[in-house]
């Protein structure tokens, strides 16, 4: 609700009744149509309510990549399932779910179910932790049927979600994988791609890809979401911003770019993009700034009406001031006879 309150008092202060006199607020000006303006200014207050910020155009190292949902999970040869090769009733189960266990170490003691057989004893077949307990002490347990699992953590695999695009094409085994999950952030996981299945799901129309990482301290659990970037391409430098300074949709994106209190909407042609900054083909120049935040709301700003000064070649900004005064000494008055309510845009977006 704060940044919605925010957004209407600063569209209210470049409204046209907030313009002042010595303008025309002709079509040119507020295009109630919708179009987007692609050149306006804004004051210290609307810079300081929107929160601007912005940062400049760099020439960075990047290397494309493919982005996709990703989930954790154990690998086949480090996950176990204990089962018993007889029939039988569990008399005892020595360890609890998530609890850490070595190799050899008496995990459950089964009663067979043939008369005169002493008990049984169940080990660990490996070191790690147990993952799932879904029998329990008095149950009878078929031969092959499962007590527990147990898996190692050591190294895990990132699955990749990739949907039926062409990017599946630019993948391949040894690529590098980089993937940070949503319970962490901030902590960056790096592995490389181990195998690929192009089989698609025939239901969810997805390929699954997966990474091979190292985690020595145990600690990523199975299940777990995130995002996973492949890198597909050549690590070469290249204009780049960063991508939240990127806005649009379908094909067409563009960036505002800030000079002073000036604004300029430009369309850009986007390029590789790894990590969190994108490439720029077209559009941007090295070392202008672009609006990193801030730039959702100058959007629907540009679009709802902003006070535009369309600037010849040549043209000086600072002489928009003379013209005020000649309007002001000839008494004009840009509030007198002019409809505001032409000048709205109801469905900016």
């Amino acid at each position: 609700m704060k940044n919605i309150l925010t957004l209407l008092a600063v569209i209210a202060l470049v409204s046209p009744a907030y313009a002042g006199p010595g303008h025309d607020h002709g079509e040119s000006a507020f295009a109630g149509g919708g179009a987007p303006v692609t050149h306006f200014e804004l004051n210290e207050a609307q810079m300081q309510n929107l929160d601007i910020r912005f940062e400049p155009v760099q020439r960075l190292p990047i290397q494309d990549t493919v982005d996709m949902l990703t989930f954790t999970e154990l690998l086949p040869e480090k996950h176990a399932t204990i089962s018993p090769r007889f029939g039988g009733k569990i008399v005892d189960i020595a360890v609890k779910v998530g609890q850490e266990v070595d190799k050899g170490q008496r995990v459950a003691t089964l009663e067979p179910v043939s008369v005169g057989n002493s008990n049984v004893v169940l080990t660990a077949p490996m070191s790690g932790f147990v993952v799932s307990l879904p029998a329990g002490v008095g149950e009878i347990i078929d031969p092959g049927g499962t007590i527990m699992e147990i898996g190692d953590p050591s190294q895990m695999l990132l699955r990749g979600v990739l949907y039926e695009t062409p990017d599946i094409t630019k993948i391949d085994i040894g690529q590098s994988a980089h993937a940070h999950l949503d319970i962490a952030p901030e902590r960056e996981l790096i592995g490389k791609v181990q195998r690929i299945n192009r089989a698609i799901d025939p239901q969810s129309r997805t390929f699954s890809i997966y990474a091979l990482i190292e985690t020595p301290k145990g600690d990523i659990s199975p299940g777990l979401q995130g995002r996973m970037e492949i890198a597909t391409g050549k690590d070469d430098p290249v204009l780049a911003v960063p991508k939240r300074a990127v806005l649009g949709e379908m094909g067409t994106f563009f960036v505002y770019v800030i000079d002073g209190l000036e604004v300029e909407r430009r369309d850009v042609m986007l390029g590789a993009k790894s990590g969190q900054h994108i490439e720029i083909k077209e559009g941007v120049e090295l070392g202008e700034q672009v609006v990193t935040q801030g730039n959702y709301q100058l959007k629907y700003i540009s679009v709802g009406g902003v006070h535009t000064h369309d600037h010849g070649p040549g043209e000086d900004h600072h002489d928009h001031e003379n013209h005020e005064d000649a309007h002001a000494d000839h008494g004009h008055d840009d509030h007198e006879g002019h409809d505001h309510h032409d000048h709205h845009n109801d469905g900016a977006e």
